[in-house]
């Protein structure tokens, strides 16, 4: 309600000074007009000045914030830039110490996921092929890790006999 009446007030303070002003004779209407007018140049001269001056003063914030930070900058390259590069160094070897250890594992990893993904892919078959409704009963998770334990032993065991054979052959050789 409050601004309403300010509206109201607003719209009545103009009215009663437009009345006045038309009631004023003709050559004092034109000076007041015209010294609104100057006023108004006046106005925008000041504000087109202040916006210039705030532009020149951010230019110059801005110029000397990039100063400092390229000093900065180059004052923290000369101080720690042999610390990065001494570090960046030894991540580089580290790495090429692990590439064989990753490919190592990958290797002996692949053949257990595509295990796996054979076992999930008959197991997608079988449930979309037949309306089959598994139960915790019917899931031995033991048994199948059990399965690839005697898998892995028989690997095992093929690699250590093989060596084995391969011993006692060069056994043989040496005796004869």
């Amino acid at each position: 309600m409050s601004k309403v009446k300010g509206i109201v007030a607003g719209i009545l303070v103009t009215v009663a000074a437009y009345a006045a002003y038309k009631a004023l004779p003709k050559k004092r209407q034109e000076e007041l007009s015209e010294k609104a007018q100057q006023t108004g140049s006046l106005i925008r001269d000041k504000a087109y000045d202040v916006a210039y001056e705030a532009a020149d003063i951010a230019a110059d914030v801005t110029e000397k914030a990039k100063e400092k930070t390229a000093e900065l900058k180059a004052n923290s390259q000369e101080k720690y830039g042999e610390h990065i590069d001494i570090a960046a160094e030894k991540i580089k070897d580290f790495t090429d110490q692990a590439t064989p250890y990753v490919d190592k594992a990958k290797g002996f990893v692949t053949p257990y996921i595509e295990k796996t993904q054979d076992a999930i892919t008959d197991l997608r078959d079988k449930l979309v092929s037949e309306d089959i409704e598994l139960t915790q009963d019917d899931v031995d998770l033991e048994d199948a890790l059990a399965d690839l334990a005697d898998d892995e032993n028989i690997k095992k065991n093929d690699t250590v006999s093989s060596s084995e054979k391969s011993n006692s052959d060069d056994v043989t050789k040496t005796k004869d």
